[in-house]
């Protein structure tokens, strides 16, 4: 299960993308820096679960590492409209087998 995330055409970095079922426990992912994502369902299992999913996309973070060899990532507020997270709009079907479900949200 995976995908891309853009933002205006763009892909965008860090996002945290969360396909919440509507039983079950939901699986995240991470965007690179090509604003791709591979969900996971637990720390060894890939994937979602089959059926419907809420979908909350986040870019939302705290500052993190800085400390010993761990690089340090600056916080940063949600730049995405709440539409695509505390009020979110998107959903996704997850079908048996491989999943792609892209992302091309607008800034406004």
């Amino acid at each position: 299960m995976s995908g891309t995330v853009t933002v205006d055409g763009s892909p965008i970095e860090g996002a945290v993308v969360t396909f919440q079922p509507t039983g079950g426990r939901p699986s995240v992912g991470t965007t690179d820096a090509s604003g791709q994502y591979t969900l996971r369902y637990s720390a060894s299992i890939d994937g979602a679960l089959i059926g419907a999913h809420k979908v909350v996309i986040t870019t939302e973070r705290a500052t993190s590492g800085g400390e010993g060899s761990e690089p340090l990532v600056e916080g940063r507020k949600e730049i995405l409209p709440a539409k695509y997270n505390e009020a979110t709009e998107l959903t996704a079907q997850v079908e048996a087998g491989s999943n792609t479900i892209d992302f091309d949200l607008q800034s406004s």
